[in-house]
């Protein structure tokens, strides 16, 4: 038996479009559930094609490919240059795209290239791959930057500019390493964090609640400020850079 020739196929695609318009014009007609009845084998088919998968109708790529259906029904002009299952196509895919950047553990299932070029499937997870990453670089690098910015101007409150905190950074690991703890200790109360904050001069007192001699406290005034900052403050980029917890913890803002 063979199958339609090209003239049915254009028949076939004539009628979904005819009856697309028609569901876009009567919203209560009955004609948008038939065609999506009609062609939930086809919507499943490119859900398992974009997904590389099999997908099954209990699964949400599966519900997601057909909301995407709906839309195109709901988008579809009838003046366009592709036909509407091309055009449905186009829009699951972008739907599966969207739902599956949310769901990075999704990452190398997405296809985003056109579905006739099968001869490079086996490329298209590291295309998306390559995609995804370079958007997590720009995003990271913009949070990074107001990070700095959001901490350069918190040092100025206390007159101090990052060439100055820069110059004044101990050079030896075990020196900041020290200074993080006894920031740290700062931060873990509010007393302390208070008369750091505020006190002009470091009180020998001060010194001996945070377990640090007041020579030291006073030659690292400015690095332990800054730590007190980061600490304190919603600077999540700056706090990984220190290798610590993105969550901020304890004291209030120290002005």
């Amino acid at each position: 038996m063979h199958g339609p020739g090209d003239g049915d196929r254009n028949l076939l695609e004539m009628d979904i479009e005819t009856r697309v318009k028609e569901a876009q014009e009567d919203p209560s007609s009955p004609i948008r559930d038939e065609l999506i009845i009609e062609n939930r084998q086809y919507v499943r088919k490119v859900a398992s094609k974009i997904c590389k998968k099999h997908i099954r109708i209990q699964d949400d790529e599966y519900s997601i490919a057909l909301m995407g259906f709906n839309e195109a029904i709901n988008n579809y002009k009838e003046n366009q240059s592709t036909a509407f299952l091309s055009f449905a196509y186009t829009v699951i895919k972008r739907r599966l795209t969207d739902y599956f950047r949310s769901e990075k553990r999704h990452l190398y299932q997405v296809s985003l290239v056109p579905a006739d070029a099968k001869s490079q499937e086996s490329n298209y997870p590291e295309v998306v791959k390559k995609s995804f990453e370079e958007h997590q670089d720009i995003e990271l690098k913009e949070k990074r930057q107001s990070d700095v910015e959001e901490f350069r101007d918190h040092l100025l409150k206390f007159n101090i500019s990052m060439d100055k905190l820069v110059k004044v950074s101990p050079k030896h690991k075990d020196t900041r390493e020290n200074l993080l703890k006894i920031a740290q200790r700062i931060v873990s109360s509010e007393e302390l964090l208070e008369q750091f904050c505020k006190q002009q001069r470091i009180k020998k007192e001060f010194a001996e609640q945070v377990g640090c001699h007041r020579r030291t406290l006073k030659r690292h005034r400015i690095y332990l400020i800054a730590l007190v900052v980061v600490l304190v403050e919603n600077l999540p980029t700056i706090r990984s850079y220190l290798g610590l917890p993105a969550e901020r913890k304890g004291g209030e803002e120290c002005e």
